[in-house]
């Protein structure tokens, strides 16, 4: 889906703030590890059952916090509402439960009926790849609203298959608890061919994406 999680390759939102090993912590504050702790248990709760949870469809609930909050709440922050939302969809908890709990009715903004479909069986039996290494091809141009591993600033665009990986959970399927698989490459890009401003170097950019985002170019 496109949303405000798909920036890499765009401008316009400043350099990126980041910690040096000596100074980093995983966590700045209590609460986040006592949420770390209780995701862990969740996770593992859901292992094994794609009709309550996928890391896929995690990844999508995530992608639908409204824009404000996702570039401006802290990260742990933002796990809280996921996960929320995810056991608000599942039916473990109630929205008026969560809302008591907090005091306010403006931790989750997700949620909207947008509920994980029942899931099919493992599917592991995918075709042979249909690209070689070396071939080119063209990535997709246009997707849904459902989650999706193809990023916004290779959509359209002419790379190179550089690598095959064989085939991998289809990480768009995954988020509607269809788990299957398909082939998955790494894609060489030209970076003078994703934006005008690389005119001229050589820098390359690899992509890791399915067989389903592509076509022989």
């Amino acid at each position: 889906m496109d949303g405000v999680h798909d920036i890499g390759g765009r401008e316009g939102f400043g350099r990126v703030n980041w910690e040096d090993d000596e100074g980093y912590e995983s966590f700045h504050e209590d609460w986040e590890a006592r949420l770390w702790s209780m995701a862990l248990q969740l996770f593992a709760q859901w292992r094994g059952k794609p009709e309550l949870w996928t890391l896929d469809w995690f990844r999508h609930v995530r992608e639908r916090l409204d824009p404000v909050d996702y570039l401006t709440r802290p990260y742990f922050d933002q796990w809280a509402q996921c996960l929320f939302a995810i056991l608000i969809d599942n039916g473990t908890v109630t929205l008026e439960e969560v809302i008591g709990a907090q005091g306010n009715a403006a931790v989750i903004t997700e949620g909207k009926g947008a509920k994980v479909p029942a899931a099919e069986s493992a599917r592991d039996g995918a075709a042979a790849p249909a690209f070689q290494v070396g071939t080119p091809v063209r990535t997709a141009s246009l997707i849904g609203s459902d989650h999706t591993r193809l990023p916004g600033y290779v959509r359209g665009r002419i790379g190179r298959i550089h690598s095959y990986h064989g085939p991998q959970i289809f990480a768009d399927a995954s988020a509607r608890g269809d788990i299957r698989r398909e082939p998955l490459y790494t894609v060489a890009f030209a970076a003078a061919d994703l934006w005008p401003e690389a005119a001229g170097r050589r820098d390359v950019i690899y992509v890791d994406l399915w067989e389903s985002y592509l076509e022989a170019a």
